[in-house]
């Protein structure tokens, strides 16, 4: 098991953590910030066509 199963593993333990933290400030009765995934560059879109 080498270094891109540990990255893998690092990326499982985040999501999860984040959605326990997610799930008790929904307890909690607080609004959560939800962080909207950037659009593509338009650079690179460019450059491929």
């Amino acid at each position: 098991m080498g270094k891109q199963y540990n990255k893998i593993e690092k990326k499982r333990r985040r999501t999860n953590y984040l959605l326990r933290r997610k799930a008790k400030a929904l307890a909690a009765g607080k609004t959560v910030k939800v962080r909207a995934k950037r659009p593509a560059k338009k650079k690179a879109a460019a450059a491929a066509a």
